[in-house]
């Protein structure tokens, strides 16, 4: 079912609101992080020019590497004549070291997902998956070729932290006159399950949450974006055409709400009835915006993002039902390790954090 907006929404502006106060402070421990250096859990990961040192490990321009969602685990796709997988603990305990002696080490389209559990998935041939247990054995290969005559481009993956939701998607298939797309379910070996298909839009994100309970998507046109979201089981709860293009959505945490953003403007939507319930327009490009239902506040990241890197950046935060807002610059230099993977989690009582920046920031609204 498709939920049109009206325009009956709470609109905020800076011009129309007295601004509240707000404080954004770093994690002491973290204080001497500059632009190379990341927190991975019970200590730090540097990275710089393809290289990457944490505790007493040292990986130099490796072919892929990825850090698992709860950043515990590293691992490596290393080029040695025959191509290498290499996992990682915190502590940069070697977990896995195996030599994968049938994959091409010149494939152009390889790449590397690490889960927190330990098991480790390589792509390679533009569009399979190989699973490898904790111990790095190999226990299967999945082929998400979407076999369009016309071409597609590499498959990418999405899960929860551990794996147990586990998205396969072509963001790009070619067709004679359009651009689509399509996503899958994984279940288990050989057992797959499409859930979405769009022979005119191309998937722009798709991002599973950290429970595994509802996968987000942004397919796009190229002139409006629509979103969508899906249980853990692929049936639509949501959909949204939106009045142009998106950076991002995220739904809450109870799935009730999903928080839309563009460059400048920030909306929250009730999922049951298409409702905005509010938005805001922030001073900067928006780079990431949630809604906290339990405060009632929407806050968003804002700065100019070049690379990985963040200048410029503030913080707003807007309580939607007293319909006051609040916004304060961040003073210090901000990075990102993986530009996806920038969050904002609910942290205390009007307080917030933030995960995927050289520095989390703690943020304190008070209204």
């Amino acid at each position: 079912m498709k939920y049109l907006l009206t325009a009956l929404f709470v609109f905020i502006s800076y011009q129309s609101l007295s601004a509240q106060s707000i404080t954004v402070t770093t994690v002491p421990d973290q204080d001497g992080h500059n632009l190379y250096t990341f927190p991975v859990q019970n200590g730090s990961l540097i990275y710089s020019n393809q290289q990457f040192i944490f505790a007493d490990a040292q990986i130099v321009q490796p072919e892929a590497w990825s850090l698992s969602p709860g950043k515990n685990k590293l691992a490596f796709l290393q080029k040695e004549g025959t191509l290498f997988l290499r996992s990682f603990d915190y502590a940069g305990r070697i977990l896995i070291e195996q030599s994968l002696e049938f994959f091409d080490p010149d494939d152009s389209t390889l790449d590397v997902y690490q889960l927190s559990d330990g098991r480790v998935i390589v792509r390679d041939n533009v569009a399979n998956f190989s699973f490898f247990d904790s111990r790095g054995e190999q226990i299967f290969s999945v082929s998400n070729f979407a076999q369009s005559p016309d071409g597609e481009r590499e498959s990418r993956f999405s899960s929860d932290k551990y794996g147990r939701t586990i998205v396969l998607y072509n963001p790009v298939i070619a067709y004679s006159s359009s651009m689509g797309s399509r996503a899958q379910l994984m279940f288990g070996e050989n057992q797959t399950e499409s859930f979405f298909r769009d022979d005119s839009r191309e998937i722009k994100s798709l991002v599973v949450s950290d429970d595994g309970a509802f996968i987000t998507l942004i397919a796009s046109d190229g002139n409006n974006d629509r979103v969508l979201i899906f249980d853990r089981f692929g049936n639509e709860l949501f959909s949204l055409d939106a009045d142009g293009v998106l950076t991002g959505a995220v739904v809450s945490d109870c799935g009730e709400f999903v928080t839309t953003f563009s460059e400048a403007r920030m909306q929250v939507i009730r999922v049951a009835d298409g409702e905005s319930i509010g938005s805001a327009s922030a001073r900067n490009q928006i780079i990431k915006a949630t809604f906290f239902p339990q405060d009632e506040i929407l806050v968003s990241i804002n700065g100019i993002l070049n690379n990985n890197r963040i200048s410029n950046g503030s913080v707003t935060a807007v309580h939607l039902s007293r319909r006051q807002i609040a916004s304060e610059n961040i003073n210090i230099q901000l990075s990102m390790l993986h530009t996806d993977r920038l969050n904002l989690n609910w942290y205390s009582s009007n307080q917030f954090r933030t995960g995927g920046l050289n520095r989390d920031l703690i943020i304190e609204a008070r209204f």
